[in-house]
């Protein structure tokens, strides 16, 4: 069943949705204490698994094993505006006879989502680190910022190293600079890849997407301290590539 004739019959659910996230980002805006990050993020992974449902996206998740104890930085290529979600929703709590709660996603974003009410909301519920990749002194300040409240709350960072979704087919150039907060910070980096979600937020595809994540082996900081950053970010690209292309 396509988004579209979804819609017909649950628009008024969607919007709901939609209003109801509105209204907690406005909330937590005034009442910071009162939400506990946990509660938060946990919150919004409810809203993206039914976005994904809408959709009809779903993800398959595998190499948990290969996730470090938070905190870390995750490394996902890019190709849909979807992706961010995927990744929130790929590190749910699959045990849940076990102790510990889902485990929390923060973002590295472009400074320019702010301009879409919307995506703005839902990306400071989740306390996301905006980036002005035109003005050099924010970005040390927002790297520091991230990998700061990464370290503090042991969260995973999640840092999009090609610093913009790819269109084409096959990966875009891996930017050094992607791996700073990671290197300035001593903090194990994840190579994350996602299976091609281009025809993700297609609304009139009927069938079912499968849509892979795989957390790759990690990289320690003692193997990457005194690394280029940009010997790093190849070195990321290349294990992803690989995944990617025996697939």
């Amino acid at each position: 069943m396509s988004f579209t004739f979804k819609m017909i019959f649950l628009w008024w659910h969607f919007l709901w949705c939609m209003w109801r996230l509105n209204a907690n980002a406005r909330k937590y805006r005034r009442l910071n204490d009162e939400f506990p990050l946990q509660r938060r993020s946990d919150y919004l992974l409810k809203r993206v698994k039914q976005l994904l449902w809408y959709f009809n996206v779903k993800v398959d998740v595998s190499g948990l094993e290969n996730l470090p104890k938070a905190p870390a930085i995750l490394m996902p290529n890019h190709k849909s505006n979807i992706d961010p979600l995927l990744i929130i929703a790929a590190l749910e709590k699959k045990d849940y006879s076990r102790q510990g709660g889902n485990k929390i996603a923060t973002f590295l974003a472009k400074i320019e989502l702010q301009k879409r009410r919307i995506v703005r909301n839902t990306l400071e519920l989740i306390d996301t680190v905006f980036i002005n990749r035109a003005n050099p002194r924010q970005s040390v300040l927002a790297i520091k910022k991230l990998g700061d409240f990464v370290k503090t709350k042991k969260t995973y960072g999640v840092v999009f190293p090609e610093g913009t979704r790819i269109k084409e087919d096959g990966l875009g150039e891996f930017k050094g600079g992607a791996v700073a907060v990671a290197q300035s910070h001593y903090l194990p980096i994840v190579p994350v890849a996602i299976s091609d979600t281009r025809d993700a937020l297609n609304k009139h595809r009927h069938k079912k997407l499968i849509i892979k994540v795989e957390f790759l082996k990690s990289l320690k900081p003692v193997e990457f301290i005194k690394m280029e950053r940009q010997s790093i970010a190849n070195k990321v690209k290349e294990s992803i590539e690989k995944v990617l292309k025996n697939e």
